[in-house]
């Protein structure tokens, strides 16, 4: 509970993957596949946390490389997990996943905005 305090993105991503997958459920698609889209950005997400922390350690070169490293990892998670998903699943299974992902990573964008990942005020 302290994290959803800490961090409201987690709660703001967890609510959009649950009602990605409402309304999936509600037009008769793939709930499961539209809420795992969904929670690929609460992955991706956790992934630019741990970036941010090892970026904090060491100089500036280092935190530069560090983030780069990161916006690299998180691309190819992206873009390997939606191919996977195109390659294994149906169409429709696919569609679902992509909406899901897609919705997750507005809220996720929004959700940027609102609130960028803070970096320790010692720096």
């Amino acid at each position: 509970m302290n994290l959803l305090k800490r961090e409201p993105a987690v709660l703001v991503l967890l609510a959009t993957a649950a009602a990605v997958a409402g309304v999936a459920l509600l037009a008769g698609g793939d709930a499961v596949a539209a809420a795992a889209g969904a929670l690929l950005v609460v992955g991706l997400w956790l992934l630019e946390k741990l970036t941010v922390r090892l970026g904090e350690r060491g100089s500036f070169g280092h935190g530069l490389a560090v983030g780069l490293l990161g916006m690299v990892l998180r691309l190819a998670v992206a873009i390997g997990v939606l191919a996977a998903v195109g390659v294994l699943a149906d169409k429709a299974t696919f569609t679902a996943f992509v909406l899901g992902f897609v919705t997750g990573y507005t809220a996720y964008l929004f959700v940027r905005l609102w609130r960028p990942p803070a970096v320790s005020p010692s720096h």
